[in-house]
């Protein structure tokens, strides 16, 4: 597994957070589960990818770029999902059914309440899982899941949440991250670099990757701060 390195956002608060708990570690707070998801669509110049700039208030990644999700809800434990899907969906994921059904609940209601899509539970192709780090204020536990876009469907931004949102081709974007232009947390990186390698959405959603848990780790190196992990 390729081992990686993140800037640290450019955030004075989150600087002077992440110092304060490397000096002194405390007990980190258990992550919430959540779930979030690349939709995807084909263009003339490769797959691209539904996102969203959440607003500069936002406690948690503001001005970020981001995919559709969020935290598992109360309400996602109790959702009545196709069973089959759930235990085919589960296997994949590596856990219980019981334990992957608010997962999916929660991927498949929050794009729906953030772009509009309707989405099912067969739809979803798990990609990623990521662990918010101890130091963080706010902690989850994310699974992520790629979707194309339904057909006859359209995306639009429907969140108080968010500022903008677009249909981007991942390269591009990844452009303006390296050129200081966007800014975006070390899974939505690697999620947008995985996709730019795929010529097509039907290439893309039968790629089946390694789903092993990734959590940075934060390195001080004196001069800057960095987040550090393996990539599977």
């Amino acid at each position: 597994m390729p081992l990686r390195e993140f800037a640290a956002p450019r955030s004075d608060a989150w600087v002077a957070n992440a110092r304060a708990w490397l000096a002194s570690p405390g007990e980190p707070l258990v992550p919430r589960g959540a779930a979030t998801v690349l939709v995807v669509r084909d263009t003339s110049d490769g797959p691209a990818v539904f996102v969203q700039r959440r607003v500069s208030t936002m406690a948690f990644a503001p001005s970020m770029y981001v995919f559709p999700g969020g935290g598992v809800d109360p309400e996602d434990a109790r959702a009545v999902l196709d069973p089959g899907a759930v235990s085919e969906l589960a296997a994949t994921m590596g856990i219980a059914p019981d334990e992957a059904a608010p997962l999916l609940s929660a991927a498949v209601r929050e794009v729906e309440e953030e772009c509009g899509l309707r989405l099912s539970v067969p739809d979803l192709v798990p990609r990623a899982h990521w662990i918010t780090p101890p130091f963080e204020k706010r902690r989850y536990d994310t699974w992520i899941f790629a979707a194309a876009l339904p057909e006859g469907q359209l995306a639009e931004g429907a969140s108080t949440e968010t500022d903008h949102d677009a249909w981007v081709l991942p390269r591009s974007l990844l452009t303006a991250y390296a050129e200081g232009h966007a800014v975006m947390l070390p899974p939505t990186v690697v999620m947008l670099e995985q996709l730019a390698e795929f010529a097509s959405v039907a290439e893309f959603l039968a790629d089946r990757p390694v789903l092993t848990a990734v959590s940075p780790e934060l390195v001080d190196l004196g001069d800057r701060l960095v987040m550090r992990s393996d990539i599977p």
